[in-house]
């Protein structure tokens, strides 16, 4: 009892220590905001900029001279080139001074929660474990079939943002590289892999559904203790993930049968590249297609809720809507054409080495064109973007997009916003590239503003125009 007053003691001292770094500048225009939490080895503070658009984000900072720092800003910077509606994004990162510390700092997208927050006022119920797990293996299957392993999964690092459910990102690494300061939630074996992740998945899965991890020795020879009080479907799978030998583990894409056995529907991905042709830098907004899980080990968890029967019910919630609306694959874009595949490859000091696993693939199907636009009433050209057949193929249901433009008075468009992005930054981006290719019936001496509605189903695209009110 006298070490744990002292740990809290050391705590307590630790966070006065953080806190009054709160207003200090970074980087340009961006500035510490509140102190969300940290350790002896980081701190994490919500971000504040001068631009007033600029995401919600939060920014980590770690020592320079720290152990490991230099691998873990590394993999800061490569993140930033992943693109996954279920990770994190990494929007910047770069290298600092406060005072006489030496620091280094990644700015990320903020999330709202993390399970780490849940687990000890209630466990999950089967459903929303389920729900839970669907976004996490559609994410890690993109990871593993390009060679990448995520090295933290465990529940401060499943995180709630807004109605997505993501994982963090920051701690992605190539397959292969050396597991650095072992945690519980990491496997037997001293090396990152796809097998490894599906470990810790499976030590995630048993502590949200009995509110604590399995009893297990690091140097022992058996499996984990897996609890006979699991759901049947839930404790086969968590047995499976469990084996100490990584070559008897489920793949990602077992998992996903075994979770919707009837369906033996695997998570839906695009098999592709992930990263961007642009190298990440550390200008003022280096902001990203995407990049999940962020808060990797001795990472506190973001700042509580302020009623605990919202905390308790709002994850499950958007892991919920999340599975339901089964995200379709993103890459990144520049244009409207379809951008050319090249093998998934990083720089020479980070590139994936090692087998990769097993990929998950993805149905053939013969390319189909956009389906012909009808005419609208005030529009005299219509540009629908070129979405190849195996992405919209990925979709169940329908992708909405929203683009907001400002026409000129000769009928062209002089500006466009994403209004409503949906659920993938894919098709944001698509759509906002051919929205800006569309004309307008001439209006001598005056301008208009309309909202183009795209609409991607696996049947094709759509598109509809309405003019905003005078």
């Amino acid at each position: 009892m006298g070490g744990e007053y002292c740990d809290q003691l050391a705590e307590g001292a630790m966070a006065e220590a953080w806190k009054q770094w709160e207003g200090q500048a970074v980087s340009g225009e961006l500035r510490l905001g509140e102190y969300l939490g940290g350790s002896s080895r980081g701190a994490v503070f919500e971000l504040q900029s001068d631009d007033p658009n600029f995401p919600a984000a939060a920014i980590k900072l770690i020592a320079e001279d720290s152990p490991h720092a230099e691998n873990r800003f590394a993999s800061w910077r490569f993140a930033s080139t992943l693109s996954h509606p279920n990770l994190i994004r990494i929007l910047q990162s770069g290298r600092c001074q406060i005072g006489d510390a030496k620091l280094l700092y990644v700015v990320m997208e903020r999330a709202d929660e993390d399970l780490s927050q849940i687990i000890p006022r209630r466990a999950l119920t089967e459903n929303e474990a389920r729900e839970m797990l669907e976004p996490a293996l559609g994410a890690l299957a993109y990871l593993h079939s390009n060679g990448l392993a995520h090295g933290h999964i465990k529940p401060a690092n499943i995180m709630a943002s807004g109605d997505q459910l993501k994982l963090s990102s920051d701690g992605v690494c190539r397959a292969g590289e050396p597991i650095e300061d072992a945690s519980e939630y990491d496997p037997p074996e001293a090396a990152s892999s796809p097998a490894g992740d599906v470990w810790s998945l499976g030590m995630t899965l048993v502590e949200i559904l009995t509110g604590r991890l399995p009893a297990w020795d690091r140097n022992a020879v058996g499996d984990p203790e897996t609890p006979e009080t699991l759901p049947s479907s839930l404790l086969h799978i968590a047995r499976h993930c469990l084996r100490r030998d990584p070559a008897r583990r489920w793949t990602i894409t077992e998992i996903a049968e075994g979770l919707s056995p009837t369906e033996a529907a695997a998570p839906r991905i695009e098999q592709q590249p992930v990263l961007r042709n642009a190298a990440p830098g550390n200008g003022p907004y280096l902001m990203v297609a995407l990049v999940l899980l962020l808060a990797s080990s001795g990472f506190v968890a973001w700042k509580l809720l302020s009623h605990s029967s919202r905390r308790d019910a709002r994850l499950p919630h958007a892991a919920a809507k999340l599975a339901k609306s089964n995200l379709p694959e993103p890459r990144p874009v520049r244009s409207a054409a379809p951008v050319e595949k090249k093998p998934a490859t990083l720089s020479e000091e980070h590139s994936p080495s090692g087998a990769s696993p097993k990929p998950v693939a993805a149905s053939p199907a013969l390319p189909k064109l956009p389906e012909a636009a009808e005419a609208i009433s005030g529009v005299t050209h219509q540009v629908l973007p070129e979405v190849p057949q195996k992405s919209l193929a990925t979709i169940r249901g329908t992708v909405r997009v929203g683009i907001a433009v400002s026409v000129d008075p000769s009928g062209h468009v002089s500006d466009a916003t994403i209004d409503s992005p949906g659920p993938s930054v894919y098709f944001a981006n698509l759509a906002l590239e051919a929205a800006k290719r569309w004309r307008f019936a001439r209006v001598d001496g005056s301008s208009s503003d309309w909202t183009v509605q795209f609409e991607f189903s696996p049947d094709g695209t759509k598109a509809s125009a309405t003019q905003s009110a005078p």
